[in-house]
């Protein structure tokens, strides 16, 4: 991977440096970007063998969800170096989203009561029945990978990570690999300590587009799923079609910048 050459006059703020990740804001204003780069060792770097690195499939992923007209941060490239085969690190370059906070922390600072957690659980329902519409799986469709951009009381929910998504050819919303989001993003134990009853009941109406209905019928299916039966339609979805039947949409390149 080449790296620019250092420039004093760069702006660089360092947000994470840790032996797996490092996550570094380069620049200001409108020029500024978020460059996360993923190290691999041992095992990691053995599961990297032969396969595309995480930086090109998020940004892949990235750059087809934006397409898409879905909010989500701006991909701007990739890059990865490699040796025998696996992937030592990969670096994707997205936009900054300047003022935005991860919803995993907003709940976190938000009591379980609060009046903003209703509308930012609608809104999180909103979210995942676009990006369904358009034909994704998000498989990890949970508050981390969530960012709250703007002033919290009017602010919008936007996908800032994507490493396992899966795109389909035709939309899946409400069907049966929907549920696979859907719980994990409302249902899960994890979920459901983040989330009241009817904050979830509210998830459920942001995605079925206020439809009291499907939401209820959702409910029961989603209600009665089990953790475990979650985990292995989710690999089998993934195994499927990300390996076997290949990927839907075309992979990018990486001198392409998302439009």
């Amino acid at each position: 991977m080449t790296r620019a050459p250092h420039n004093p006059d760069t702006t660089e703020l360092v947000l994470k440096d840790e032996p797996a990740t490092r996550v570094v804001v380069r620049g200001a204003g409108g020029d500024a970007v978020v460059e996360k780069t993923y190290r691999n060792r041992g095992l990691r770097w053995l599961q990297s063998l032969w396969r595309q690195s995480r930086a090109q499939r998020e940004h892949g992923h990235l750059a087809a969800i934006h397409a898409a007209g879905v909010p989500c941060l701006q991909p701007v490239r990739w890059s990865e170096r490699r040796h025998l085969g696996g992937v030592d690190e990969s670096t994707l370059v997205t936009r900054l989203l300047p003022d935005a906070t991860s919803l995993k922390a907003v709940l976190q600072a938000l009591p379980r009561d609060d009046h903003l957690r209703p509308d930012l659980a609608t809104a999180m329902g909103a979210l995942l029945a676009r990006l369904h519409r358009a034909g994704f799986l998000w498989c990890t469709p949970m508050p981390r990978n969530v960012l709250v951009a703007g002033e919290l009381a009017r602010g919008a929910l936007v996908v800032c990570d994507t490493p396992a998504c899966i795109a389909f050819r035709t939309p899946i919303h409400g069907g049966r690999a929907a549920r696979i989001d859907l719980f994990l993003a409302a249902f899960s134990p994890s979920r459901r300590r983040d989330w009241t009853a009817s904050q979830r009941l509210r998830l459920l109406l942001g995605y079925t587009d206020g439809d009291r209905g499907q939401s209820r019928a959702l409910w029961r299916r989603l209600i009665r799923r089990r953790p475990l039966q979650n985990v292995v339609e989710r690999a089998l979805a993934m195994a499927m079609f990300t390996y076997i039947l290949g990927r839907a949409r075309p992979r990018s390149n990486p001198t392409d910048a998302a439009r």
